[in-house]
């Protein structure tokens, strides 16, 4: 839910915190830790760093967190090259309205080991056990053990999302899409009348499975840190993001994991979700993540998302741009590098901060755009460039050096969820030998949104070594313009809008994958070498039709330049297939257009992965690893 994205990286505002000072403190933080004693957790903690401690040992068992702390249920500032050892200690948050652990202004911390989940399902789930002869509702009957709260709105929105699972597979249900309420009735203590403005199609039977977002917040938060290390720390029914970093640079989480947990007492049913939004997302970095061996799955947004942030131009005089936000403060420090998007989608430009100026708030009247996000914007500021840009009002501009760039991506996995496996919009990453199987709209995304605020065009990005499985078969359709399995995609309507540049994707698979596979629109410089197709477009799938796209073709080709496509080979293509490449009007100099993907070769693929997966000559496929939440796979 794209407003919960937001509502939380309200924290992308600068707050500047004096560290804490040093001083002697009698208390032995080991002798004070222990699940008897919840309440003392955090004080103990924080006693063992003020004391002057480099590390501290929570000893293992379930740690009733009380909801009376102040904050997220678990909150610690300014801790710096401090350890907290938490192997086999399990944080049970009993207030889910919070978030699980924050970190603020740290730097240099490590949390190993912990499992964080909260003590209440922060969603809850059932069985469709009746559908209203006009298809505008449907009977919801809640699983035994799962809240019963979903007309509390301190737990849920009175209008929220409903997702649809099929009930052999458990997972999203092919052909469904998202479906935000209208209204809620109770019925009976577990069963709800769930009511729709208008009539959903045959894809909702009774017998299906739905499950929906609530409230919440993160899992795990890192504000403004640098430097954090999260090790097998594994994140279960988080109310919002499971991890989440704003601000910050250059934090490390390595075999991590989102996942649903156990099911909650009196259940018998597993649960269908893991939390209530992106598995990891990244806002306004100085210097991106870095993931590796983790495990995301079961989520209804993104795998992991990385992105920096527009603000909309309301006004320019030479070097001087006006500009507005829907929250507090200007995110620019002088040196830093701004990028200007003209509305339609080219790039203007970059030059540098050397002035930052915070205006009144509501310095000028709301303003018409096709932007939602820009709609309702009440907070200006200034800044003056080394050099002027032709910014025009309705333009965006981004700060370069809060966006992510860097990140490196490699060995994860993410498993049966909604949305794209990837979103990315930062520079000089790297995805690596990870395994995205089951994302229902796309494994990867890499592209601007302006209608909601997320930037950047990317630059200098290699995709290497991955395996793209099983993706778009939900909530996705004709009008999604992320029609590509793997989607590099401008912004706008002018066929000049090409932002991205040097990007390399090479070597990765991609596996038993319906409708277009591959979209490559607004980038120049770049590559595409390598790449293996297995068992493509076997059924119909028209993502990207209402956009004119090609849903036949393999590749499809836009707004691109310079591009080589070499060296790709498919096997076994369905017959939905209509071309192997497929090039628009406004792509030129493309090499490889007619001989770039061979049809055919050995009978088994050869496809590297971060699991004992085995891609078989028949198309089947043996999994040694089970998404715990999915049985019959």
């Amino acid at each position: 839910m794209k407003t919960l994205k937001f509502a939380m990286c309200i924290a992308l505002g600068a707050i500047f915190r004096s560290p804490l000072q040093a001083q002697t403190v009698s208390i032995s933080a080991a002798a004070a830790i222990s699940p008897e004693h919840p309440e003392q957790l955090r004080d103990a903690i924080l006693a063992a760093f003020k004391a002057g401690q480099k590390k501290v040992v929570v000893p293992p068992g379930v740690y009733r967190i009380p909801s009376s702390n102040a904050g997220a249920n678990l909150e610690f500032a300014d801790l710096k090259e401090f350890e907290i050892d938490a192997r086999g200690a399990v944080f049970s948050m009993l207030d889910n309205s919070k978030g699980g652990i924050i970190f603020r202004n740290c730097q240099g911390v490590t949390l190993r080991g912990a499992t964080i989940r909260n003590a209440t399902f922060p969603f809850t789930q059932g069985r469709i056990t009746a559908i209203a002869p006009n298809r505008k509702s449907f009977e919801l009957q809640i699983d035994a053990g799962y809240p019963t709260t979903l007309d509390n709105t301190k737990a849920f929105d009175s209008r929220t999302t409903y997702y649809i699972f099929d009930h052999t597979t458990r997972r999203l249900k092919n052909g469904t899409y998202d479906y935000g309420n209208s209204g809620l009735l109770r019925l009976a203590p577990d069963r709800f009348q769930v009511s729709f403005e208008g009539a959903f199609g045959p894809e909702i039977e009774v017998g299906d499975l739905s499950s929906m977002r609530g409230r919440g917040e993160s899992g795990l938060h890192n504000d403004g840190c640098t430097q954090m290390n999260i090790r097998g720390v594994s994140l279960q029914a988080s109310g919002g993001f499971g991890f989440f970093e704003s601000g910050g640079a250059g934090n490390r989480y390595d075999g991590v994991s989102v996942k649903p947990g156990p099911k909650p007492q009196g259940a018998t049913a597993e649960p269908l979700m893991s939390e209530n939004a992106d598995g990891f997302h990244s806002a306004g970095t100085k210097k991106g993540p870095t993931i590796e061996n983790s495990l995301f799955t079961r989520m209804p947004d993104d795998g992991i998302a990385i992105h920096g942030e527009y603000q909309m131009v309301r006004g320019s005089q030479g070097a001087i741009v006006t500009c507005m936000r829907p929250w507090p403060g200007a995110p620019y420090a002088i040196g830093d590098r701004v990028a200007l998007v003209a509305q339609n989608g080219v790039p203007g430009g970059e030059a540098k901060v050397v002035a930052v100026q915070k205006l009144a708030d509501d310095l000028l009247p709301p303003l018409a755009t096709d932007f939602p996000h820009f709609r309702d914007n009440h907070f200006f500021f200034q800044l003056t460039l080394d050099k002027a840009l032709d910014a025009k009002p309705g333009d965006v501009v981004s700060n370069l050096d809060q966006s992510g760039n860097g990140f490196v991506l490699r060995n994860n996995t993410i498993l049966d969820h909604r949305a794209r496996g990837f979103l990315l919009k930062a520079r000089d990453g790297l995805v690596a030998n990870n395994l995205v199987d089951g994302s229902s709209i796309a494994g990867l995304v890499m592209g601007p949104e302006l209608w909601w605020g997320e930037g950047n065009y990317t630059r200098n990005v290699v995709i290497r070594g991955n395996t793209f499985a099983h993706c778009g078969y939900a909530t996705t359709g004709p009008w999604n313009e992320q029609a590509g399995v793997l989607s590099v995609l401008g912004t706008g309507d002018s066929p000049d809008a090409r932002g991205h540049s040097n990007l390399t994707i090479e070597n990765n698979a991609f596996v038993s994958n319906d409708g277009i596979n591959v979209v490559l629109d607004g980038l120049e410089n770049s590559t595409f070498t390598g790449n293996k197709f297995l068992d493509p477009q076997k059924m119909e799938n028209k993502r990207g039709a209402d956009r004119k796209m090609d849903s036949g073709a393999l590749i499809y080709v836009n707004r691109a330049k310079n591009l080589r496509i070499e060296a790709n080979v498919a096997q076994r293509v369905g017959a939905f297939n209509t071309s192997l490449v497929k090039i628009s009007a406004h792509a030129s100099a493309i090499s490889g257009a007619k001989n770039g993907v061979r049809v055919g070769g050995a009978k088994n693929a050869d496809i590297r992965n971060p699991l004992d997966l085995q891609y078989t000559g028949d198309g089947a496929m043996r999994r040694e690893m089970h998404d715990p939440a999915i049985k019959g796979r």
